[in-house]
């Protein structure tokens, strides 16, 4: 018998690490900027008109990462909903950055040289850092069993543009870039995710990048 799982995954408001050009990892992020609280406001009143689960999917449960500024987004889209967080997981965090974390991206790339990731997906920006491919494979991993457990629900993910990148890369069987340069923050990518009972799964892309909200005054 199949399932689906309606997976909405959410790229976190606009950061305050990205404001002042440092890495944020989990040592270096410093949660949401203005605009980054702005927007998340914005997808909240979005959702609050027009949720994004219905009677047929209903809303299973929310999941985000562990790092500081996806927390702060799920708090405020959660909040005018009245739901709560389900769970939070490192597994649906950005590529762990190792020694560069707090860095300035001027010093690292001074420092290790510049590396792009998706031209060298076993390589990493610093040491002790995931490299794409490592990152993407837990990723994917989790949003797998998420499937699983959810079997016909919504799932609100709140995580990162390259969470949003593995989906695309892993689901649509080519580099990320094939959408162009990728999500923009509180940009909505949403998956129908069909799995049967030996967890074969079977994905359609509905959405990318939706930034619609983001439009409105």
């Amino acid at each position: 018998m199949l399932h689906t799982t309606k997976l909405v995954l959410v790229r976190h408001g606009a950061s305050r690490s990205t404001e002042i050009e440092i890495v944020g990892g989990h040592s270096g992020c410093r949660g949401l900027s203005v605009e980054g609280v702005l927007q998340s406001e914005r997808l909240s009143r979005r959702w609050l008109r027009n949720p994004p689960f219905d009677r047929d999917l209903a809303f299973g449960g929310a999941y985000c990462s562990s790092m500081r500024r996806a927390q702060d987004t799920a708090a405020i889209v959660l909040s005018t909903l009245e739901l709560s967080l389900t769970g939070s997981s490192c597994d649906l965090c950005e590529i762990h950055p190792g020694v560069a974390d707090g860095m300035s991206w001027t010093d690292v790339a001074e420092k290790f040289g510049q590396i792009d990731v998706f031209a060298d997906p076993d390589k990493s920006i610093a040491p002790g850092a995931e490299s794409w491919n490592q990152m993407r494979d837990r990723v994917m991993r989790f949003l797998s069993l998420l499937a699983e457990k959810h079997r016909d629900e919504t799932v609100l993910v709140f995580a990162h543009k390259g969470v949003i990148d593995a989906t695309v890369a892993t689901w649509l069987n080519g580099s990320p870039r094939v959408l162009g340069a990728g999500t923009g923050n509180t940009g909505i990518t949403t998956w129908l995710v069909r799995t049967d009972g030996r967890g074969a799964i079977d994905p359609a892309l509905i959405s990318y990048n939706d930034c619609g909200h983001l439009e409105q005054a």
